[in-house]
């Protein structure tokens, strides 16, 4: 009982992390391998076998007709001193569930006995200890796995056999020499009840128990101040002939009920993946969905000043430099500071293709003057358009990234000049210097310390240097990428069609 709790827990692990009204494509899926399913098997067994000791198991009692009539008896302060089992499965049943089958177990316990007894109407009562050790235990057990009214997942059993081989009982204390000359009936005793019990309690533990974990899991996962992702299921999961496949929602909430996401997730087809133990597939459209709501929301927007331009630049933030491109600058407002108001115009857009990904950004630079303790002046705007290049690894806990730029795709107008016409020629070199400067703020950029990162690039301020810019070297600090004590080993990103896929095996590192 205590390994099919193992394992069903191990599902719900799982789900926990990835789990996702028909008809909907999902934002998030996950494949759970057969390789993933018995390498978890193996790690709770593990677990359980040098934790056997620490297992509390219940007082038992009973009543076996003897030689010398009916003997009520009671087994107490039972501790495991040794658990085995022989040989464990875990496959896959297509469009059913998981079969749990496990072999050759046994185990060996100490404990106490008493007993009382009628002979001749005289009542006799005796106790002391024991030794019991049970062998050649089998278990079938098939679970099925499927979805509530909240979307979390649920899990039942859907049938269950179990066999107890062999049944041994030695008594010391007392007048043990008597009673381990009839021990064999109270074995069958024991071994009958043991049959007929070892179902109910298992099926408990799942229907009751397991299910309980599951009810308790989270939906909603938090993105930062303004949106939620919807973890919840999509449909049941689905059983294919070596893998287990949970089709999550992955749907973006705004939580301002007033802002609408006019994106959608398309189809993710099915990738014949199964060398590594569990798979994550992420369709753009989260990426897209969030910075929807981040762009209505009015948070994708930074003031930059003359103290954030590094010192090493040669562009500065003040209207002498400005003068050199639009001279009316030098002549109306001189000897004053600039500031720069970026913000996005329309929502950043992600896009995924096989071997690379683009985001394309779309913003708008107000340029104001700012004399010292008066408000600031407005002088132009620009319209930009850039699109930054993406490739991604997951080396560890660590999401990088390769990050590049074509100078030859930034598109720059204006519009909106209080100082007459503004020359877009000149603006080129400014927008790769004001890039620069924008970067440490790119940099730290995160949703909320949770998230720190999560919508990080980690570059270097070759970013914007002139002419075309390289293969920016893998992000030198990363993103996490972490589930809490595991370790993601022969980890594998690929691009696909508007999606990513991660196929990763996994370490385990903590302790049941």
């Amino acid at each position: 009982m205590k390994l099919l709790c193992a394992l069903t827990l191990l599902l719900a692990v799982v789900a926990a992390v990835f789990h996702g009204v028909h008809g909907q494509n999902p934002g998030l899926k996950a494949k759970v391998t057969e390789f993933g399913l018995t390498y978890g098997m193996k790690v709770f067994l593990s677990l359980l076998k040098d934790r056997a000791q620490e297992i509390k198991i219940p007082n038992q009692s009973g009543r076996a007709d003897v030689v010398i009539g009916k003997v009520d008896y009671q087994f107490t302060n039972i501790k495991m001193t040794a658990f085995n089992i022989g040989g464990t499965s875990l496959p896959v049943v297509p469009r059913e569930g998981l079969r749990l089958r496990a072999n050759g177990v046994s185990a060996s316990l100490n404990g106490d006995w008493h007993y009382s007894a009628k002979v001749a109407f005289i009542p006799i009562r005796d106790g002391g200890t024991l030794g019991l050790s049970i062998s050649d235990v089998s278990l079938d057990v098939v679970m099925r796995l499927g979805k509530d009214g909240q979307d979390r997942p649920t899990i039942s059993v859907g049938s269950c056999s179990a066999h107890i081989g062999d049944v041994s009982v030695k008594f010391h204390g007392g007048a043990s020499w008597l009673y381990n000359l009839f021990k064999g009936a109270i074995e069958n005793t024991i071994k009958n009840q043991l049959n007929s019990e070892l179902c109910k309690s298992v099926s408990k533990a799942i229907n009751e128990d397991v299910e309980k974990s599951f009810a308790q899991i989270r939906v909603l996962e938090p993105v930062g101040k303004f949106a939620d992702l919807d973890l919840g299921l999509l449909e049941a999961p689905s059983f294919q002939t070596n893998f287990m496949e949970l089709p999550l929602k992955g749907a973006v909430v705004p939580r301002d009920s007033s802002i609408t996401v006019p994106v959608s997730p398309g189809p993710i087809p099915e990738v014949p993946e199964t060398s590594r133990m569990i798979y994550l597939y992420g369709s753009e459209y989260v990426g897209n969905a969030i910075a929807n709501i981040y762009h209505k929301a009015g948070q994708l927007r930074h003031v930059l000043k003359p103290k954030d331009i590094p010192k090493d630049l040669p562009f500065k933030l003040n209207t002498t430099y400005l003068a050199g491109l639009v001279p009316k600058v030098g002549e109306l407002y001189p000897d004053m500071g600039v500031e720069l108001v970026l913000n996005t115009s329309l929502p950043p857009h992600l896009s995924i293709r096989p071997g690379h990904a683009t985001l394309t950004g779309y913003g708008n630079v107000h340029v104001y003057a700012t004399p010292q303790n008066k408000p600031a002046i407005y002088l132009f705007s620009i319209n930009v358009t850039m699109d930054l290049g993406a490739e991604v690894k997951l080396i560890g806990e660590l999401l990088y990234g390769n990050v590049s730029m074509d100078p030859n795709k930034i598109k720059i107008t204006t519009f909106g000049s209080t100082v007459g016409p503004v020359p877009t020629f000149g603006l080129d070199f400014a927008i790769r210097a004001l890039c620069q400067a924008t970067v440490p703020w790119i940099n730290t950029f995160a949703l909320d310390s949770r998230f720190e990162g999560m919508l990080t690039v980690w570059t270097s301020r070759d970013f914007c240097r002139q002419g075309a810019v390289p293969a920016i070297h893998y992000l030198a600090q990363g993103i996490p990428f972490h589930l809490k004590d595991v370790l993601f080993e022969n980890a594998q990103v690929v691009m696909h069609q508007s999606f990513i896929s991660i196929g990763t095996d996994l370490k385990y590192t903590g302790q049941f």
